[in-house]
């Protein structure tokens, strides 16, 4: 097989030891540099931008869509409810409100006897969840009441839980 052009050795070392064949290796090999130094100009301008969205949006969910919990009200009773009693009635409330249905006799069942106070510490303990639905926001307990319940229900627990609803 007899090569020809410049895949013949012979030819490409010919060709590279004169100052054209010079000249063309210092092109490529600036060319090759300014296309390594773009390459990494434009991934650090990449990586900047994420982290600055990052940050962004990390701080804007804090700020405008973290649940802030609810503070015990001094002048009132203090809770009749322990924390782990909050606990297992959120779980409780949640079960109750999640797929089908509202399950509003076992929600109201859950608060009937609980103080203002105690209801705080349901509401802090149910934090914020999201619903069955994947595309639903997460929402707080009061929210989940705002959604699942008519106002006749919302009005019963009114009556359970006076200046909350």
């Amino acid at each position: 097989m007899k090569r020809q052009g410049l895949h013949n050795p012979a030819v490409l070392t010919a060709v590279a030891s004169t100052d054209a064949g010079q000249k063309a290796i210092a092109n490529t090999l600036e060319n090759a540099n300014a296309g390594v130094n773009a390459t990494a100009s434009i991934v650090k301008g990449v990586l900047k931008t994420a982290l600055f969205v990052g940050i962004g949006v990390f701080a804007y969910t804090k700020i405008f869509n973290g649940f802030s919990p609810l503070k015990e009200n001094k002048r009132d009773k203090p809770s009749n409810i322990s924390t782990g009693m909050a606990k297992n009635k959120a779980e409780a409330i949640y079960s109750a409100m999640y797929g089908m249905g509202n399950g509003f006799k076992s929600v109201k069942q859950n608060l009937m006897g609980v103080n203002p106070n105690g209801f705080v510490r349901i509401h802090n303990e149910f934090g914020q969840r999201k619903g069955i639905n994947p595309l639903s926001k997460k929402m707080t307990l009061l929210e989940w009441f705002a959604d699942q319940f008519s106002q006749n229900e919302l009005m019963e627990l009114r009556f359970l839980i006076p200046n909350f609803f």
